[in-house]
């Protein structure tokens, strides 16, 4: 199995990395830090499942820099371009947050999964809560990987 996790938060990224190596054993896992790092990787890499994240830097942050603008639904435009590309992929939304965007222009992340489904039904799978203090998104993170690929 080859996995592609698309997520600039250095302890959430390391976080399913580990899971990942511990319970799909010989699969193999690529990190994109970045809007531009991940869709450039999806673009001309295959994988068998997307884990991605919904806000992210639109370049990879090196030192001294800030990755530029940050996007708040990057997932979001991520699965546009997929789609507009004609990629078929298997996503799953990784995220750490229950609200999305700022001031009256929010969404929580019901919300947020009803669109995504909807609107790229195709290729999205569905949405694990990660919480660094709990450990309850391995669980579900696991059943969702297995199920994906039967």
């Amino acid at each position: 199995m080859k996995i592609l996790l698309i997520e600039d938060d250095l302890n959430k990224s390391k976080q399913i990395v580990d899971f990942f190596h511990e319970d799909f054993p010989g699969g193999e896992i690529e990190l994109r830090r970045s809007y531009q790092s991940g869709l450039k990787e999806i673009f001309f890499n295959s994988y068998d499942i997307i884990l991605l994240d919904m806000q992210l830097p639109n370049f990879d942050i090196k030192s001294g820099e800030d990755g530029y603008r940050f996007r708040k639904l990057a997932g979001m435009d991520i699965l546009r371009e997929i789609q507009r590309k004609r990629k078929q992929y298997k996503v799953i939304i990784v995220t750490q947050f229950e609200t999305f965007g700022e001031n009256e222009s929010y969404i929580e992340l019901n919300d947020l999964k009803k669109m995504i489904k909807d609107q790229y039904g195709n290729l999205y799978i569905d949405t694990v809560f990660y919480s660094a203090n709990q450990s309850i998104w391995k669980k579900q993170l696991k059943e969702i990987i297995n199920h994906a690929n039967d």
